[in-house]
């Protein structure tokens, strides 16, 4: 499986590269001229400070989100009055556009960073809940009823039955809500903070320089690749070890 997304990554590159050739550098450069570009981002020193801005918005946007997502969905999935009152503000949380939460948050609360991660959680949260609430839906009853038949105290029965059903439902909220927050950092950060990836972005936009562009979004690509692999599949293969694996 390694090998294959290896080899997807390659053609990838290859791609990029020969597609690349049809056009002008300006336009849109090759892998190695962004390569080589990004490689000089680095050499200078002054990227890692911007990369370590967005990463603070990411990770302090991301646990507010959490915070506030997963008790709502929880809450929804257990009470039927609770779906009901809160299911239309969560769709109405949904279709409000990113860049209307940046706005009014920084309007609200000025150009800062509290309010930067406010707008960010904001946005993603309702993805969030949407995802605990169908998790804790489909919890299997059946499975409580007969830990309750084996009189397992409440603690147990959350602890061995409910959290193991509803925790992959937790894992896949982190992971789209890391991908929704994401995007919307990039947003923030060119409209209200003088500071990131995003305020990079827009910067070598403004100045045309397309190199520059694309070595920012490949740097980008690749810290999510990282956390993916290196962070999310370890932390799920090690909480899920006791699943079985489904052949086909």
């Amino acid at each position: 499986m390694a090998m294959l997304k290896v080899l997807s990554m390659v053609a990838a590159v290859i791609v990029w590269g020969l597609v690349s050739l049809t056009l002008p550098p300006e336009i849109f450069p090759g892998p190695i001229e962004t390569a080589r570009t990004l490689w000089g981002e680095i050499a200078k020193g002054d990227l890692w400070t911007d990369l370590a801005m967005t990463m603070l918005r990411v990770v302090a946007g991301l646990l507010l989100a959490l915070i506030l997502g997963v008790p709502v969905g929880v809450l929804m999935g257990l009470n039927r009055r609770a779906e009901a009152v809160l299911d239309v503000w969560v769709m109405i949380g949904l279709t409000v556009p990113s860049l209307c939460y940046a706005i009014m948050a920084f309007m609200w609360f000025g150009l800062n960073e509290g309010a930067a991660i406010i707008a960010i959680a904001i946005t993603a949260a309702p993805s969030i809940t949407i995802n605990i609430w169908e998790g804790v839906k489909n919890v299997d009853t059946r499975l409580v009823a007969m830990a309750r038949v084996f009189e397992a105290t409440r603690p147990a029965i959350v602890r061995r039955v409910l959290m193991p059903q509803i925790f992959p439902y937790v894992m896949a909220s982190a992971r789209f809500g890391l991908g929704i927050i994401w995007k919307i950092t990039v947003l923030v950060e060119l409209i209200g903070r003088p500071n990131g990836v995003g305020f990079k972005l827009f910067y070598w936009y403004q100045l045309a320089d397309m190199k520059q562009v694309l070595a920012w979004t490949l740097l980008f690509t690749i810290i999510m690749l990282l956390i993916e692999l290196c962070i999310l599949k370890p932390i799920e293969r090690r909480v899920f070890a006791w699943r079985p694996q489904v052949a086909v």
